[in-house]
């Protein structure tokens, strides 16, 4: 028999992965991706100093709504009402205070691309999780496409070099913002275990994990929906375009499904903590001029 469908609700819709992720669940069996289907949503509050978020909250939340999705007064209504979180507010600076809302109801919350800002408020996102048995789920839908897996999953990778765009945001700084996603693959390649990020000189950032092994990342600030790479070790090299779009979300949505089904990350937490450091480190190096040790 097939399972019921999960029922998701949406924290936060400044964002286009709102109505994205509406569109390809579906009704959770004919849609793109099975398994799911958005039944609610909390529209959230955009800060007055991030245009991104308040210049477009309105019209998402009407486009999510014209869906058919239901949009409730807070969050914890969106959470009485489902039976997994997907926050999906543009402007990571609210995820951990939404994620700390949404924990205690002990179901699994999945936060969209940029998980935290700081590696501190990672840790308490995580520790909160564990405490309220709520399953937390990460990363950026570039990790699950077809495109990168190929490439990827070729045996031991030592090195890993990625291009793509590089716009900013205020309040994310520097990788903060687009450079989450070159940050995520290079994680989800090698691992957890960067040791070293060095920003400091050049155009491309150099991360040296523990046992020697690296990955460079760069691109141009300007938006560009495709993003490049390379991926090598003993098995040879894999190369690899992602284009930005709808269709590449998919993957991200079914990694949610399974991991909802089966209570097992789709991002391991040690992964999720990397990934927050190392962006986090490379502004540090870039404004200090020096490289960073990670800890």
């Amino acid at each position: 028999m097939t399972a019921t469908p999960l029922r998701f609700g949406l924290i936060g819709v400044d964002s286009p992965h709102a109505p994205s992720f509406t569109r390809l669940f579906g009704d959770g069996v004919t849609g793109t991706v099975a398994g799911g289907t958005v039944v609610a949503a909390w529209k959230g509050v955009a800060a007055g100093d991030f245009p991104l978020g308040r210049d477009r909250i309105d019209a998402f939340a009407q486009e999510v709504s014209d869906l058919g999705v239901a949009l409730y007064d807070t969050p914890e209504e969106v959470a009485e009402r489902c039976d997994a979180l997907l926050v999906v507010a543009s402007d990571a600076r609210t995820h951990a205070g939404y994620f700390t809302r949404l924990a205690p109801f002990g179901k699994p919350v999945y936060v969209d691309t940029r998980f935290a800002l700081t590696a501190e408020d990672a840790r308490a996102m995580l520790a909160t999780a564990g405490v309220h048995g709520c399953l937390p789920l990460a990363g950026s839908p570039k990790r699950f496409t077809p495109e990168f897996r190929r490439a990827a999953d070729r045996g031991r990778v030592d090195r890993v070099d990625l291009t793509g765009p590089l716009p900013t945001q205020p309040g994310h700084p520097f990788l903060a913002w687009y450079g989450v996603h070159l940050v995520d693959l290079a994680v989800a390649a090698l691992g957890p275990g960067c040791a070293h990020v060095d920003a400091s000189t050049g155009d491309r950032v150099t991360l040296t994990w523990s046992d020697g092994r690296v990955a460079t990342l760069g691109g141009e600030e300007r938006w560009s929906p495709l993003t490049t790479g390379r991926v090598s070790g003993p098995g040879g090299e894999g190369e690899f375009t992602i284009e930005a779009g709808p269709p590449m979300l998919s993957g991200l949505l079914t990694s949610i499904v399974d991991a909802c089904r089966t209570g097992t990350p789709n991002v391991p937490e040690a992964e999720v903590l990397d990934i927050v450091a190392i962006v986090e480190a490379a502004h540090r190096s870039r404004t200090s001029g020096a490289p960073v040790t990670l800890s």
